[in-house]
């Protein structure tokens, strides 16, 4: 791509670990100049985990500035004068005593976005609480441990939390700066992770609010699961209310006699249908149920371990790799007209660009 849409826009972060270096590296892989601002002690403590430290702060550059000294608070505010975007990610309160709060820079640079992500907000009665992923996911009620059996699987894998955070914080900036071109004003925004995620609840956390039957939520429809074969291969079958499809699966499966069940008739029966279909489906070889899976058009998967996803042929035939240095990153699933961003840098040492911002702003 000649020249990313967000080119010409510069980020200053002081976010570490997973939700603002995911949210800054959206941004900086759309082409803003993102320049992370770390304690010149070890820097971000992610950076002790080479693959997510690596992962998230591609295309970004890293000086090293103690904010807790007259010295290097000034050099923030000479960094300041071209930015356009402050990120941060700590406790509510830690900025406002560093005297970098939303207020005290805005009032130098009304034009600036300043973003903070933190666990539960800014404001109201945990705004003060630590918390990371799984203090949120257990809060919005999505674990699932027995009491007193709690094991180490219990802890979700994919920390959501974290994610949804990000992006809505990198959702937010695009808007505020689409915003700031007819307004010529910056924005102060507050994202929550408890927030964010309990956006992506919306439609389970609606018909309750609303005292509205839950039986309006789509039903888990019987033919929506994980099956194994007769080969100890595992496979999912997807379908979601589709009757036409679970017709054409049940002739596959010659479960006949369940064929024209609706999808209101399936549900009722869920337990009892879904016996069938294991038993059915075991009887099959995993290569020939996925041809005839594929051939009439059920909506099927894979099921992979995490070490083969990548040489998953639709995944390769994507532009979603990119390389740099030697190293190889999954890019972003949003093509431009056929293409990708580019990888311009790999991760930055700590302090990398000491060198060439401190000069910069002495000049």
């Amino acid at each position: 791509m000649a020249q990313a849409p967000l080119h010409g826009i510069r980020v200053l972060s002081l976010a570490e670990q997973y939700p603002g270096p995911y949210a800054t590296q959206l941004l900086a892989d759309m082409g803003a100049e993102v320049i992370l601002i770390e304690r010149p002690q070890g820097g971000d403590p992610s950076r002790r985990f080479q693959g997510l430290f690596n992962s998230f702060n591609r295309n970004k550059q890293s000086v090293t500035l103690n904010l807790k000294s007259d010295e290097g608070r000034a050099s923030f505010f000479q960094l300041l004068e071209d930015t356009d975007v402050v990120l941060e990610g700590f406790r509510p309160g830690v900025m406002e005593r560093l005297g970098l709060s939303s207020k005290a820079l805005r009032t130098k640079k009304p034009s600036l976005i300043y973003v903070s992500i933190s666990s539960f907000g800014q404001t109201g009665p945990w705004s003060h609480i630590a918390g990371h992923d799984l203090s949120i996911q257990g809060a919005l009620g999505l674990l699932r441990a027995t009491p007193g059996e709690e094991k180490r699987s219990d802890v979700p894998m994919l920390p959501l939390a974290d994610i949804s955070s990000a992006m809505f914080a990198a959702l937010g900036v695009v808007t505020a700066l689409f915003d700031r071109m007819r307004t010529q004003q910056g924005g102060t925004l507050d994202i929550s992770m408890q927030d964010s995620l309990l956006s992506w609840m919306t439609p389970f956390l609606t018909p309750p609010m609303n005292q509205w039957p839950i039986r309006d939520l789509p039903p888990l429809d019987p033919g929506y699961g994980i099956f194994s074969t007769k080969d100890k291969k595992q496979i999912t079958i997807s379908i979601a209310g589709e009757d036409s499809m679970w017709r054409d699966l049940c002739h596959l499966l010659q479960l006949n006699d369940i064929a024209d069940m609706n999808e209101s008739q399936r549900s009722a029966k869920t337990d009892d249908i879904d016996v069938q279909l294991r038993q059915a489906i075991y009887k099959w070889n995993y290569a020939e149920l996925y041809a005839k899976l594929e051939e009439k058009g059920i909506a099927f998967g894979p099921v992979l371990p995490m070490s083969e996803v990548m040489n998953n042929p639709q995944i390769k035939s994507r532009p979603l790799i990119g390389q740099v240095n030697g190293n190889r990153y999954v890019l972003q699933p949003i093509l431009f007209d056929g293409q990708n961003f580019d990888l311009k840098r790999d991760a930055p040492q700590l302090g990398e660009h000491n060198k060439h911002w401190i000069q910069s702003i002495n000049k």
